[in-house]
This record gives C-alpha cells, structure tokens and sequence, in this order.
C-alpha cells in the first residue's frame, strides 16, 4: 500500500529551492519612506516568508532590509495568510556605505587659502555621484 505525503511534505516537493529556515529581524521599507519592522522566517534562491502583523497594509512591490546583513531586496508579494506573507524577490542589492564611512583618502581635497575654488593643484573639486543600491 503506498505512503501518502501530508501536505506540507508535498508542499516542499512542489517547490523549486530549498527552504532555510531563519529568525532574522528586517524592515519593510514602502515608497514615501516609511519603514515597518517585520521577521524573516524563512528564506530561498527566490523568495521568502516574512512576518508582519495582519493589520499592516502592504503594497504589491516593496523592499525588505535585513538588518545587520550587507543586502536588501526589491519583493513582490507572492501571498498573505494571517501575520505571514510569501514575497518572491525580484532583485538583491547591497546596502549603501553611510557617507561618514567613507575613507579619508577618498576625501574631498580642500583648496590652499586664497586660491579660488576648481583651481587647486589637486586639479579642484572632485564630484562624485550618487549610487543606487541596485
């Protein structure tokens, strides 16, 4: 007589990656700013599950920060049941240097007194442009 799977079992077959379980705390960071704190219970290659209370509104696309990691993810809301939500991630980058991390050698070179501004003889002000997390 065959063994049947219970769902859960067949659940995890039917998925592409393996599953990790975690407890990392994050934060849901929506468009205008604002951020809400949230658990990352667990994670694959492609998505995560995530705990937020049920009362907390979220958008279809946002961004999940994993606090004290190097990385943030673009996710789409894949499903919502109660205080979890499935997201699917759509894209991994890394979180931008705070600007007081920067090296002193990568300072901005200050003009001698008296010598007019982009004429110093480090070749003047560097510019630098701002760079997206992704």
């Amino acid at each position: 007589m065959p063994v049947t799977a219970s769902a859960d079992n067949a659940a995890q077959m039917a998925r592409r990656e393996a599953r990790s379980d975690t407890n990392w705390i994050a934060t849901i960071r929506f468009r205008d700013g604002t951020e809400l704190p949230c658990t990352v219970k667990d994670v694959s290659k492609s998505g995560a599950k995530i705990g937020v209370p049920a009362s907390c509104a979220l958008p279809d696309v946002f961004m999940l920060r994993i606090i004290g990691r190097d990385f943030l993810c673009l996710v789409r809301l894949a499903w919502r049941r109660g205080d979890y939500a499935g997201v699917r991630i759509e894209r991994v980058g890394k979180v931008p240097v705070p600007v007081a991390k920067v090296e002193a050698a990568d300072a901005v070179p200050v003009a001698p007194a008296g010598v007019p501004p982009n004429t110093a003889s480090s070749g003047g002000l560097r510019r630098t442009r701002g760079i997206s997390a992704f």
